[in-house]
């Protein structure tokens, strides 16, 4: 296995506490909250219990993306009115969403007596699920900061695009100026192959160690496929509408990454120019 395609440290048996990994990027339209939702459903085939908390700023999508219509969101938590379990909506597959709103935005603002309350509601979640995965909003947002601080693990999301990684480098300039000290990973979007993948990780972590002085991850590569955008489409997650999909078979490839399997990069489907340029090779 090539040593730049690394796991987040393995989910072990015995481990009691929830893990909260972070989803972020430097910009919006990169394709992150499918993403996020999409981790979830193929961490759920592992028989692992997901949870995913909306966190973009009153712009949620995850409800959207999953085709649920929630009747309370993250501020009906914040402000006292109601519990996590009564928030909490089910998704595809069993997955758990805490729906997002514009509530987030007054967590700063909250008094300690209303934040602690905030905190044991998150904290109750515990119960219900064994990794949280937390869609954060695309910018470099204060809100968006503190929610990666506290995760354990950050994955960022970037395309090929100049202006992308562009963008994933100044949300990791921001990550160390704040002391982010939680591991880096990077998942590289939209490719059309493993090579245009690896050069886009390639030129993002020459740009970390030369001016951050710090190191990141290859978590993997999602490729471009048509199936994503009709999935959106449908209001229906890739993975419930397109299980067999060349993208969704690289997202349960990260799956397995996270959950510390070794699972075999998955080969781009070649449709029938591959199909002919493989013959004429032969």
């Amino acid at each position: 296995m090539n040593r730049q395609i690394m796991g987040l440290q393995p989910l072990a048996n015995e481990r009691k506490s929830m893990r909260v990994i972070a989803v972020t990027s430097g910009k919006g339209g990169v394709g992150k909250t499918n993403f996020t939702v999409n981790l979830a459903l193929a961490l759920i085939e592992h028989k692992v219990r997901v949870a995913v908390l909306d966190g973009d700023l009153g712009l949620s999508n995850v409800d959207i993306a999953c085709g649920v219509v929630p009747r309370y969101t993250i501020q009906h938590l914040i402000t006292g009115e109601k519990t996590v379990e009564e928030v909490v909506v089910q998704g595809p597959k069993g997955m758990l969403i805490v729906p997002g709103g514009s509530g987030i935005l007054e967590l700063a603002n909250l008094d300690r007596v209303s934040r602690l309350s905030f905190i044991a509601n998150i904290g109750r979640l515990e119960d219900m699920a064994d990794i949280l995965i937390i869609d954060t909003g695309a910018g470099l947002g204060n809100t968006v900061i503190d929610l990666l601080r506290a995760s354990d693990d950050v994955i960022v999301i970037t395309t090929p695009e100049p202006t992308a990684i562009t963008d994933a480098y100044g949300m990791l300039k921001v990550l160390y100026a704040n002391g982010v000290s939680c591991p880096a990973y990077v998942v590289v979007n939209k490719v059309h192959s493993e090579a245009e993948a690896r050069l886009t990780y390639e030129r993002l972590e020459k740009a970390v160690q030369k001016f951050l002085q710090g190191s990141i991850r290859l978590m993997g590569w999602v490729y471009e496929d048509r199936a994503v955008s009709r999935a959106v489409m449908m209001q229906v997650p890739l993975g419930v509408a397109f299980p067999q999909s060349s993208s969704y078979q690289c997202i349960r490839w990260i799956a397995g990454s996270v959950l510390g399997l070794y699972v075999s990069p998955p080969r781009q489907a070649g449709g029938v120019r591959g199909f002919l340029k493989g013959l004429l090779d032969m």
